[in-house]
């Protein structure tokens, strides 16, 4: 990848990132946004850009990790098989702690499955985009796609998975979402050896 690319991608996810967080000011926080005047209303979404452009370099930063361990792992992993068998496994891990650490540090004895709602959700936005991505591309990123958008999404959550908050939670999850989906159906297009 040049750095022509990386520049692209860089700035393109940085602006997708502000459009989650003023998408999701202007859901939530749109009475509040209105009320002090036209002069509050853009204040208040211009704030919101900058936490959904932080939000993305936190989905950047998560992005690039995910690159270096999948590359260090196919090569330190006899066969490919054996690494998605533990990506697979850690999608599962994943899951169940999402489950069990917030219901043990939120769940006050009441049901656990409220507590199955965020990673159900994430799970399905993570199958619909791995399906995606194995159309666009092959069959053989299903997987390593599928273990990006739910584990490294998961990672990049905890700040607002550690509260009981639907705000706080989606005004984070929008835009590492949009980010991410972003990130990884634009690869094979960027790495692409031009002829």
């Amino acid at each position: 990848m040049s750095l022509r690319k990386y520049g692209w991608l860089f700035v393109t996810t940085l602006l997708l990132g502000g459009l989650g967080g003023i998408l999701v000011g202007l859901i939530f926080a749109s009475d509040k946004l209105l009320e002090g005047g036209m002069a509050n209303f853009f204040m208040g979404s211009f704030m919101q850009m900058l936490y959904g452009m932080t939000i993305s370099i936190v989905a950047q930063m998560g992005f690039f990790a995910y690159m270096m361990i999948n590359y260090l792992a196919r090569g330190l992993f006899k066969t490919a098989s054996l690494w998605k068998s533990i990506q697979v496994f850690l999608v599962l891990f994943a899951f169940f702690d999402m489950v069990y650490l917030r219901y043990t540090l939120l769940g006050e004895d009441g049901s656990v499955w409220p507590f199955f709602v965020e990673p159900f959700l994430l799970l399905l936005v993570a199958f619909v985009t791995a399906y995606g991505k194995a159309r666009l591309t092959n069959q053989t990123a299903w997987v390593p796609t599928l273990f990006f958008m739910f584990v490294f999404s998961a990672i990049e959550w905890i700040p607002a998975l550690k509260q009981f908050n639907v705000h706080a939670t989606l005004s984070m999850l929008v835009p590492l979402l949009f980010c991410n989906i972003w990130q990884v159906m634009h690869l094979h297009r960027l790495v692409k050896r031009e002829s």
